[in-house]
């Protein structure tokens, strides 16, 4: 299509404010009048990029992990706590909550908030438990998915806490080194302190 090309200043602060009022208010709870005055972004502007909800939306769920970090070459133990101290962050804090109801009220976009958010974060998780395995340092008899699962739902439930403004019961690094005993891994700690897992 012709035109004059996107600026770039413009599609950053809508994902921006699109991340932030999906956070607060899911899907269907903010108007694109409120987007546009957030964002400092023309509604024309908006319905150029954007021309319906639903494209609106899945650019915002496709913004919620832009930034989650690289942990492919870290240690594993450091790969797991950085990762997961990001999911119990800013993100979920805000996304999580909102979304357990949100996502009852309105099943036509669940598979997409599934494929745009959730899906990359547990998809880099698996690959950090999966080199654990490949390099001996977890149990090769270890049930993959039940270890993600036992990993990444603390940090959902510490990101929770945080959106209520209450303390965590519990830190990233008690639950990643209590987890990892579980299928054979010691603890710095029980190391001595030694080398990195």
């Amino acid at each position: 299509m012709s035109g004059r090309p996107r600026d770039p200043r413009v599609d950053r602060a809508l994902r921006t404010e699109l991340v932030r009022l999906l956070a607060e208010r899911g899907p269907d709870g903010f108007t694109v009048d409120e987007l546009a005055a957030a964002s400092k972004v023309s509604k024309a502007a908006i319905y150029r990029r954007y021309r319906t909800r639903e494209e609106l939306v899945e650019a915002g769920f496709a913004a919620v992990n832009a930034d989650m970090p690289d942990v492919d070459e870290l240690p594993l133990r450091e790969g797991l706590i950085a990762l997961l101290e990001w999911v119990s962050g800013e993100h979920a804090a805000g996304m999580t909550p909102t979304w357990l109801i949100g996502m009852q009220q309105m099943p036509q976009v669940r598979e997409l908030y599934t494929r745009q958010v959730v899906s990359p974060r547990r998809e880099a998780l698996r690959r950090i438990v999966r080199r654990g395995i490949a390099q001996g340092q977890i149990d090769a008899s270890a049930d993959v998915e039940v270890l993600l699962t036992c990993l990444s739902a603390p940090a959902i439930l510490m990101g929770m806490h945080k959106a209520r403004g209450q303390a965590p019961l519990a830190s990233i690094p008690a639950v990643v080194d209590l987890v990892l005993r579980g299928v054979g891994v010691k603890s710095p700690h029980e190391n001595g302190g030694g080398a990195a897992l």
